[in-house]
């Protein structure tokens, strides 16, 4: 079964959802692409460090940058989109665990289960 765009669809009937590698291959399919909410931490954490040391250099009154100040800034507006998308990529990837978690207690049970 294909979903659209040519990519095999994975559907719950042929998955063995006890796999994480299956489990992980949903979440992707479902990210469409976009980096994990791992991925978005490592690079807060990075910008998050450099806005340390940058924060340091000022408060030594060593300028290493003419305009430090908006740099400041501009690392600060930047940290917080990155916490952002974090946030909404580590709910879609626990959203979609739910999901896997409520098929696998539905296929235990042997009956559908109401919306959670």
């Amino acid at each position: 079964m294909e979903n659209g765009n040519g990519k095999p669809q994975l559907t719950t009937e042929i998955l063995n959802l006890d796999d994480e590698s299956i489990i992980e291959q949903l979440i992707e399919q479902v990210l469409e692409g976009h980096p994990r909410a791992e991925q978005w931490r490592q690079w807060r954490e990075a910008l998050e460090e450099r806005l340390q040391k940058l924060l340091e250099l000022k408060a030594k009154d060593i300028v290493e940058y003419p305009e430090i100040d908006q740099r400041i800034e501009e690392l600060k507006r930047y940290i917080s989109v990155l916490r952002e998308e974090e946030i909404i990529t580590e709910f879609v990837e626990q959203q979609v665990r739910m999901v896997v978690g409520k098929v696998k207690l539905e296929q235990m049970m042997g009956e559908k289960l109401d919306e959670i």
